[in-house]
């Protein structure tokens, strides 16, 4: 079947993924319908994508409507229905009837959900819904992250992944990864279970402390606790809640949701999206930034913490010297490296032993390296392999933690590809 896109349906426009996702599309030059419960929720999502632009001119391109007036004539109209509605598989489920009755049978519709089970949510649909069903997971603000992940479901049209890969890759410029219909599939499979463990270590060193020393020296543009507030702590929850469900490993111990998560969602603390209430950060009118203390309930104004390793491997990243910086974090003692020495140690475990469950085995760690550096803009397992000092040094560190090491760690040779320091991902603010 020869395909084509040139109009394309946005189903949840007024988010913050649907809006800015639309907003590539429309970049590329397709012709996009923003749709949502509401017009005005609609012309909000325009009004974040042509920030993201920074142009007006994309709005030419851009539709906008609620799913009362505009749904019929999107939904038929369009070569492929993108969904992002709310990551509730009833929600989903609901707007995928709807959409079946209307679209075209050769219509692509792609969810954009990583959370949920892929293979569940076409159930009950056509034929053709099923066929030409899959997800394709773009990664937030699309505009910086490039990453892309594609899969079907095992009644979709294998030519129409393999379209979708070339598709996104070529059309689009995303950095494409292909991964396999598991639970968060790579990216935030890996993520999250990192997220969970240092959510866990906030109860006893608070926010401020963990977001210091994992912070961007470690290789991340963003701290970890600052990333969950991007995200939003509910997506946050619902995340570790479906990876609790629908994975079962050697970590799965690790996917701890703390009480006091619950308790901050219930407050109304979900992180940027709820800027007046906070997330684990608020920011005052006058700049200043409190830290959620989940002991009192409440924020507390910071104190500078400053740890003699940790501002020693900061210098020596300021002046270039990776390496060194890296030998430095691996040679401190004490609690506080104690705790960098495990998350570093199960970062790159933990994407060693997923190759194979996520991505296909013939890639290697390649696959879930292009998705932490274009997904996250964190520096990828293989480099950190590197920065530490090669596979054998890699092995010693996940052993010290007391974890299992993956044999596709110990027979990597990705690692040894760096030719360079790597440093646009080691920050030393």
């Amino acid at each position: 079947m020869h395909r084509q896109i040139q109009t394309v349906a946005v189903l949840g426009a007024s988010g913050t993924v649907g809006s800015l996702s639309g907003g590539i599309l429309a970049q590329n030059g397709l012709n996009v319908y923003y749709l949502s419960r509401t017009k005005e929720g609609s012309q909000k999502g325009l009004s974040r994508a042509v920030k993201q632009a920074r142009s007006e001119a994309i709005a030419s391109r851009i539709t906008c409507g609620d799913y009362n007036t505009l749904f019929e004539k999107a939904c038929s109209e369009a070569d492929w229905i993108l969904e992002c509605v709310a990551e509730d598989m009833a929600v989903k489920k609901a707007m995928y009837e709807k959409v079946d009755a209307i679209r075209r049978k050769d219509a692509i519709v792609s969810s954009v959900t990583s959370s949920l089970p892929l293979e569940e949510l076409p159930q009950g649909r056509s034929d053709s819904f099923r066929a030409n069903f899959l997800s394709t997971h773009f990664y937030n603000p699309p505009g910086k992250m490039l990453a892309c992940e594609v899969t079907g479901q095992s009644q979709t049209d294998p030519a129409l992944v393999d379209f979708m890969i070339e598709y996104l890759g070529q059309k689009l410029r995303r950095v494409v990864i292909p991964v396999k219909p598991a639970a968060a599939f790579a990216g935030n499979r890996l993520a999250f279970l990192l997220f969970a463990r240092i959510t866990e270590l906030v109860r006893q060193f608070g926010v401020e402390m963990m977001d210091y020393l994992i912070g961007p020296y470690t290789g991340r543009l963003l701290p970890p606790l600052a990333t969950i507030d991007l995200v939003g702590l509910d997506i946050h929850k619902a995340i570790l809640l479906s990876l609790q469900t629908y994975t079962q490993d050697a970590m799965h111990n690790k996917l701890v949701i703390p009480a006091y998560i619950d308790t901050m969602i219930a407050a109304g603390r979900l992180g940027n999206k709820t800027r007046a209430n906070g997330g684990f950060f608020k920011k005052l009118d006058s700049g200043q930034f409190l830290y959620y203390d989940p002991a009192s309930e409440d924020y507390i104004p910071g104190y500078g913490p400053r740890i003699q390793f940790v501002e020693k491997a900061k210098n020596q990243i300021r002046i270039g010297l990776y390496r060194q910086a890296f030998d430095g974090i691996l040679q401190a003692s004490g609690t506080e490296a104690r705790i960098v020495h495990e998350i570093l140690a199960t970062y790159i475990a933990y994407a060693y032993s997923l190759i194979g469950q996520v991505t296909d085995e013939k890639y290697g760690i390649e696959g879930i390296d292009k998705v932490m550096s274009s997904g996250f803009h964190w520096a990828c397992p293989s480099l950190l392999v590197n920065m530490i000092g090669g596979a054998e040094k890699a092995v010693e560190l996940v052993q010290s933690a007391d974890l299992a090491v993956p044999q596709t760690l110990r027979t990597d040779t990705a690692w040894k590809k760096y030719y360079f320091n790597a440093g646009k991902y080691f920050i030393a603010g």
